[in-house]
């Protein structure tokens, strides 16, 4: 009853045509990229539709949104792309709202280098705005064409290398809290300040803290000029050496993946350990003196150098779409999903080694193949492909032991791809006592929970 009359208020706000509450426009909202669900479709089982989507188009509206959903106990999940492989975006029993009509570029300020856009907007659309101008965001993740600004955000995600991070890129946030209150959080143009930054609470928060409505974006001129180099190493021990020594002596961004042996062989159709390596920059004298370090540095850790193409061969498996990957997997009988780690140097072949060797060990698992894909000053991160028999209980055994592995090591399960229903409760454990902090500043923001329900804390 109390949704029906939330539903009534919201028409008279948004529109009838702005909300849906039956028919086909709620089926397209039923599940969003995570594999579980989309194993479960594949296999005939029902996944059931929200109770409504509505689409407000203004931030204005949104705050009145959230003050009705407050007024009748109505949940809501946020609703970008839906490209979450993690169930982030999932509707779990609440109404979706849907944020793609806020996709306005609100402000480029092309001396500051500060792009201010709705969180609507997508990704690729912004990309391409920018590109048009001469700049970029320099965010590429392989959800590139289907997320929003905002999602990317919410779900703490990462670029194609680490200095692409969403949060290096955001400077402030403004967000609606679920009391209806909109708060800017970030230094925004003071660009530092010493006070405590509440931007983290928001990046990688699923939306269980508010709606992000708005963002301003650092970007940077684009750099025409770059050198591919590619380096077939002995044994993984011997990359990941390079790969440290590389942080330490060569400025970033690291535009870096290490294959490990089935990886290089499946993705990129080379034997071996394959470093392939993006060296861009504005200056060609920096970038080929940049290039000469590196050399130097595959050669000190025993690399025989390899045909460049590599790189560009791999940018083109990577820039596939996730769709026809899964359609030929799922004509085989096979389904597919990525676990994302990232742990210190001292521990980073020790996890690869475990993880690839017990999860290769779990009947009905046919191939594990890794590779490290964002470097940082003291680790990086593993990211490994798994490809299984199509089984509902098999899916959940391959992530309980990705965890055990992770957790007896001491490394995340969740770099890449945020929380979402699929990492929670590994998050909690990871979290520790941190997690206890944040589920009291969930009670304090959202007292009558009705915000992406069930992510993150609950």
């Amino acid at each position: 009853m109390e949704l029906v009359k939330f539903l009534k208020d919201v028409e008279e706000l948004l529109g009838r045509e702005n909300v849906i509450s039956e028919g086909h426009g709620l089926s397209a909202f039923r599940r969003d990229w995570w594999s579980i669900l989309m194993l479960k479709e594949m296999l005939g089982h029902d996944i059931d539709a929200p109770p409504a989507v509505i689409r407000p188009g203004s931030i204005d509206e949104v705050i009145n949104v959230v003050r009705l959903a407050n007024k009748y106990g109505v949940c809501l999940a946020p609703y970008g792309g839906g490209s979450s492989v993690v169930g982030g975006a999932y509707h779990n029993g609440c109404v979706v709202v849907d944020m793609r009509r806020l996709s306005r570029i609100l402000e480029f300020n092309e001396e500051d280098l500060t792009l201010t856009v709705e969180a609507g907007a997508k990704v690729v659309d912004v990309e391409r705005w920018l590109n048009e101008r001469g700049y970029t965001l320099d965010y590429h993740p392989q959800s590139f064409q289907l997320l929003t600004i905002g999602g990317a955000i919410a779900h703490g995600g990462t670029g194609s290398h680490s200095m692409s991070n969403i949060d290096e890129l955001v400077l402030s946030l403004d967000v609606v809290l679920p009391n209806g209150e909109l708060v800017t959080v970030g230094p925004g143009r003071l660009v530092r300040a010493s006070w405590p930054d509440l931007r983290g609470l928001f990046m990688g928060s699923d939306g269980a803290f508010g709606i992000i409505v708005r963002a301003m974006l650092r970007v940077r001129p684009l750099a025409s000029y770059y050198v591919d180099l590619a380096y077939v190493f002995k044994d993984l021990e011997r990359a990941v050496r390079f790969a440290r020594d590389l942080v330490i002596n060569v400025p970033g961004p690291h535009r870096v993946v290490i294959h490990d042996k089935e990886s290089g062989r499946l993705m990129v159709g080379e034997d071996g350990v394959i470093a392939l390596i993006r060296v861009r920059w504005f200056n060609e004298d920096l970038v080929n003196a940049v290039s000469g370090i590196i050399n130097d540095l595959a050669i000190k850790h025993g690399a025989a150098s390899v045909e460049p193409e590599l790189v560009r061969r791999w940018r083109d498996v990577f820039a596939r779409g996730y769709e026809s990957q899964l359609i030929m997997l799922a004509q085989s009988g096979l389904w597919v999903d990525t676990i994302d780690m990232a742990t210190t140097w001292s521990r980073l072949v020790r996890l690869h080694n475990e993880l690839v060797g017990r999860l290769g060990s779990i009947d009905g698992v046919k191939h594990v193949f890794s590779r490290i894909t964002h470097l940082y000053l003291n680790g990086a991160s593993l990211y490994s492909v798994v490809v299984f028999r199509q089984d509902e209980d098999l899916y959940w055994r391959v992530w309980r032991e990705a965890f055990n592995v992770a957790n007896g090591i001491g490394a995340t399960i969740s770099h890449h791809h945020g929380t979402g229903l699929l990492k929670r409760d590994f998050a909690k454990i990871e979290m520790g006592n941190q997690w206890k902090l944040l589920r009291s500043i969930k009670g304090l923001l959202d007292e009558n929970n009705i915000m992406n329900r069930g992510k993150l804390v609950w």
